[in-house]
């Protein structure tokens, strides 16, 4: 396993080799699926007076994600389910919409512009006063000693919307977050994306010279070949030629086979047990602590499988 690149602080683009299929894809179903996380799960709601249902209201909830390791907090058991300062965090919402604090001013505008932009302006400054709810509304309310272990909870990105309010209206709610895997629920899965794809293996059959090379390197195929200047060995006349680079770059696109010449120069394949595997974490995690997290997940699965075959040859051997 090695890193290919960081293209962003939230993804991650390893290279897997001389491994099967079947392990990479466990690998990328266990990141989608089994790596537990922390969502808000139960909703305890005293009021909304709001437009949006209050079942619409606690899915979008639901899906805001937070910022917290979920390694910190017990599961819950599903003998006694009951919410405890080991494994539920809270959150409370208390917002209402007032009248509008510029409220008076529009007036004011339209009697001072003296052009239709500015009254334009001012008609708009009249409309009805709305008030939005974000995810930064939402406030964490340490349970036990919560605050000295989780240190600060919020959602993952303040500008989330939850819902607008208009004059007279109001949510009040509590929320209770707890640790769940994606199999559960998608808002438990910690990535956006996990995918991974063969390696291309590029070969030119025979060198390509020229403006056939100048085609292939910016038109066909950008990024997978160079121009490189030619030598005693090539063909007198000629000045450059194309040569493979970059086969990561290749997306196996073959649009070089719209080109007669190229298509008999250029012959591209995979390789079968060469994968680029690609993380995006939404954000809690680390791309890197997501992958190594997957990996022990697969290894307590392997432990388990074996457990279960030794098992199986202890009983037969006593039969």
């Amino acid at each position: 396993m090695r890193i290919l690149e960081r293209p962003s602080e939230h993804e991650l683009v390893l290279e897997f080799l001389h491994v099967d299929t079947s392990f990479v894809n466990a690998l990328r179903r266990i990141l989608l699926a089994e790596v537990p996380t922390v969502a808000l799960e139960n909703i305890y709601m005293w009021e909304n007076s709001s437009l949006i249902h209050d079942e619409v209201l606690s899915h979008r909830l639901g899906l805001i994600p937070l910022k917290i390791d979920a390694r910190l907090l017990d599961e819950q058991d599903d003998d006694d389910p009951s919410p405890t300062d080991r494994n539920t965090v809270v959150f409370r919402l208390g917002v209402s919409c007032g009248s509008d604090p510029n409220k008076g001013k529009a007036k004011h505008k339209a009697d001072s512009h003296e052009n239709a932009n500015d009254a334009a302006e001012a008609d708009q400054d009249e409309r009805p006063y709305t008030k939005h709810v974000y995810s930064k509304d939402l406030v964490w309310v340490p349970q036990g000693d919560q605050e000295e272990r989780l240190q600060d909870i919020c959602a993952m990105h303040d500008d989330i919307l939850i819902a607008k309010l208009r004059p007279g209206q109001s949510i009040e709610l509590e929320v209770h977050g707890r640790v769940g895997v994606g199999k559960d629920h998608a808002k438990f899965s910690p990535v956006a994306t996990a995918s991974y794809r063969l390696m291309p293996h590029i070969e030119l059959l025979r060198d390509v010279y020229d403006e056939v090379a100048d085609e292939l390197v910016h038109v066909y195929e950008p990024g997978v070949f160079e121009i490189v200047p030619t030598d005693a060995t090539d063909p007198a006349g000629t000045s450059r030629k194309a040569r493979v680079c970059n086969p990561y770059a290749c997306t196996m696109s073959r649009n070089y086979m719209r080109h007669t010449e190229l298509a008999q120069a250029v012959r591209m394949s995979r390789i079968p047990d060469h994968f680029i595997f690609s993380v995006e974490s939404v954000g809690m995690y680390a791309p890197g602590v997501l992958v190594a997290e997957a990996l022990r997940i697969l290894q307590r699965k392997c432990r388990k499988v074996m457990d279960y075959a030794d098992e199986a040859n202890l009983k037969q051997d006593h039969v």
